[in-house]
């Protein structure tokens, strides 16, 4: 692409209208990753926590309920209940604000990336490591570090 024609399309996403090559990954790309991965994993959560609450033994999902020994749950349904709210209501919601970029978007994609590292350090702490626990802190650290980049009201 000429020079000519670059300045001729600026950069819909980035101050001034202008993009620097070679410097990661454009406003709107950050901000369609971030959508989806508030909208992909509340959904995940929200249909997890259905499937928990449906089937509290754990059949539906394959989760042992021999996990729960020790902790504060006599089976899957209020684990359920807690990961359709907290997580998949919550990130659900985000993603929405996000999406329809309302008042303090920002805000709200935060505290649901710290409330996603919150709700997987409390199920260590109840139930012990599990495999999947780390990918969704991991999940919810990459949402905070998204909205922090997040600047547009």
């Amino acid at each position: 692409m000429t020079v000519e024609r670059q300045k001729a399309i600026p950069a819909l996403d980035t101050p001034g209208g202008h993009e620097t090559p070679g410097t990661g990954p454009s406003r709107a790309g950050r901000r369609r990753l971030l959508l989806t991965l508030q909208l992909g994993t509340g959904a995940c959560a929200l249909a997890g926590g259905v499937l928990l609450m449906v089937a509290p033994d754990g059949s539906l999902l394959q989760a042992d309920p021999s996990v729960l020994e020790g902790t504060p749950f006599a089976d899957w349904r209020m684990p359920g209940i807690l990961l359709t709210i907290l997580v998949g209501g919550g990130l659900l919601a985000a993603g929405s604000w996000q999406w329809h970029r309302r008042p303090h978007a920002r805000a709200v994609s935060m505290l649901a990336g710290l409330g996603l590292i919150a709700f997987e350090a409390a199920e260590l702490a109840w139930i012990g490591f599990q495999p999947l626990e780390g990918a969704f802190a991991l999940v919810g650290a990459v949402i905070f570090g998204l909205s922090v980049l997040e600047t547009r009201p």
